[in-house]
């Protein structure tokens, strides 16, 4: 990303591309307001700079021959009072794809420039009107695909992840200031904690830390999902168990062993939890160079999957290929699932816990679901706590907590102050990182080069 401006007034559409009932443009920076008022007819007749701030404007967007390109309504946010903390104009007009480009085109004409991908959001960031951890639940709301994850996400947009560290770090601020005050004047009559007291101290912030950073398999889950891959031998109804749990057809079936050459990925969400359900190929020799592509690509998923949903033939005795299958996955979470239960069984199965269904019948699927959702973290979503939801919020934790640990370490070593004086301050400066009170530009465009331009 180009080095940012933020004298710039930038300009960029707000709502998804494509036909809608509204679009939104989106206009920030100190000449929003004239460079908006070039191009909008307001029925009263006054301008922009003239209206009440959060008050829907009624007029006509024209183009530089004075014609009208669509009936708006535009609404204004004086500076600091906006998303932004710059003003702000939001003009709302029909949507469409011609219609929003047209009036940004006219926008941008007025000495505005396009927006970078996140710039709101990056301002808004810079402007202090939110720091860096609830900038990112901006866009973990956005991206929300479950009840689960929006609940998480809200949670830090309100700030209760950054009112947290916020405490943490001033519960370790009065351990670093005392002992700082006690190296830089050591003649000074100054009273130091007792040792159980500053071990109590240090060790109060790294259970609370551990606890957040043990959040993260649960934020994880509820910001990306659960990848869940369907895995067998030919044809013993993978692409139907598929359908069936989409309840709709989604992969082809037939009864030609092979059918399924290619890796297909659906959405379903089980209790709050969003599963990435991959039907693969299936799995065993080889006959050309199409199927060896295909096992290829089931090996790419084998790799990944976090949980596998193994399905055998219950109507039919194990196979050689069966064993070798559960032999791949062996030693992660994996459900054996005995298909055309509809059908006299005759398979001997005793690797894992057994689900029976069929496929063809929808027999049993309720069961399937309650175990997938059993085996993420016993079938319950606690959205109610803390939950940290990015890689880098754990990283930080867990770079504070290591510092902690070697603080006490230290303090138990009986080493010399300084030494427990600067891991306790390596510990401060990883929780500032997660908020953003310490950040660098690179780091900034590495998270808003996520969020989409308008936001």
């Amino acid at each position: 990303m180009s080095k940012i401006n933020l004298e710039d007034t930038i300009a960029a559409i707000s709502t998804p591309v494509g036909e809608g009932g509204i679009g939104i443009v989106r206009v920030s920076g100190p000449k929003a307001f004239a460079a908006v008022d070039q191009i909008f007819r307001a029925k009263s007749g006054k301008k922009l700079i003239d209206a009440k701030p959060l008050r829907l404007i009624y007029g006509h967007v024209v183009d530089e021959k004075n014609h009208p390109i669509d009936e708006v309504m535009c609404v204004i946010f004086k500076a600091p009072k906006s998303y932004t903390c710059d003003d702000l104009v939001e003009i709302s007009s029909h949507g469409g794809i011609v219609v929003t480009r047209k009036i940004l085109d006219l926008v941008l004409k007025q000495g505005v420039r396009a927006a970078q991908p996140g710039e709101f959001t990056r301002r808004a960031f810079l402007g202090g009107r939110i720091d860096l951890a609830q900038a990112e639940a901006v866009l973990d709301v956005i991206q929300a695909k479950t009840d689960a994850g929006l609940a998480a996400a809200e949670n830090q947009l309100r700030g209760e992840l950054s009112r947290q560290i916020q405490k943490l770090r001033e519960d370790l601020m009065k351990v670093y200031a005392h002992i700082e005050a006690f190296v830089d004047f050591p003649d000074e009559d100054i009273e130091v904690f007792s040792g159980d007291e500053v071990l109590k101290r240090l060790e109060d912030v790294k259970t609370q830390i551990r606890n957040l950073i043990l959040s993260y398999q649960q934020g994880e889950v509820m910001r990306e999902g659960v990848l869940a891959v369907i895995v067998g031998r030919p044809n013993v109804g993978k692409s139907s168990l598929l359908n069936a749990l989409l309840d709709r057809d989604r992969a082809l079936v037939s009864e030609i062993p092979g059918t399924t050459r290619d890796a297909l990925e659906e959405m379903i969400e089980l209790d709050g939890v969003l599963f990435r359900i991959v039907d693969t190929a299936g799995l065993g020799a080889h006959k050309d160079e199409l199927d060896k592509l295909s096992m290829e690509r089931t090996q790419h998923y084998l790799e990944r999957g976090q949980i596998f949903v193994h399905v055998l033939d219950g109507s039919a005795a194990a196979t050689k290929e069966d064993e070798e299958i559960a032999i791949r996955v062996r030693g992660k979470k994996v459900i054996s699932v005995m298909n055309k239960s509809d059908l006299p069984q005759q398979i001997n199965w005793q690797d894992g816990a057994l689900v029976r269904v069929s496929a063809k019948m929808r027999l049993g699927l309720s069961d399937l679901e309650r175990r997938l959702t059993q085996v993420v973290w016993d079938g319950r979503v606690h959205v109610e706590g803390l939950t940290i939801t990015r890689l880098r919020h754990k990283t930080a934790l867990e770079n504070a907590l290591a510092a902690l640990e070697s603080a006490k370490n230290v303090f138990l070593k009986k080493e010399s102050l300084e030494f427990l004086s600067f891991d306790i301050k390596t510990a401060l400066t990883a929780l500032s990182e997660l908020i953003g009170e310490i950040y660098s530009e690179d780091l900034l465009d590495v998270i808003f080069a996520e969020f989409c331009i308008g936001k």
